[in-house]
């Protein structure tokens, strides 16, 4: 009987670690790369690579670039969406060189 028992409660082992990691959170909120770019005049139009992650922003003007680290929750929908995020700048871009905080380098625009 003893052997039994010992193969129940290596089952009930697997079984709890197996819970405890389905339990494990799927979604994860922190700093995302800007995946691409574009500007309007005053107003940045970023991609980001979360769906629905309630992203958020930080800008750092300056005269020489302008840094922009966004805050999002990750989630696994695919590639087939993403989040934009509208950044309005207190003058146009121009010259300024636009860096992603997440990374330190500069994303590349989207083309078109």
């Amino acid at each position: 009987m003893t052997s039994g028992r010992s193969v129940l409660r290596g089952i009930g082992v697997v079984a709890l670690f197996g819970a405890l990691c389905a339990c494990t959170p799927a979604e994860v909120r922190g700093e995302h790369r800007i995946i691409g770019w574009s500007v309007a005049g005053d107003v940045l139009h970023l991609w980001i690579d979360t769906c629905n992650g309630d992203p958020a922003s930080e800008v750092v003007e300056t005269d020489d670039d302008v840094t922009v680290t966004i805050v999002s929750t990750r989630r696994n929908p695919g590639d087939a969406c993403q989040d934009v995020v509208e950044v309005a700048l207190s003058e146009p871009l121009g010259d300024r060189t636009l860096v992603d905080g997440a990374t330190g380098r500069e994303p590349a625009p989207m083309e078109g």
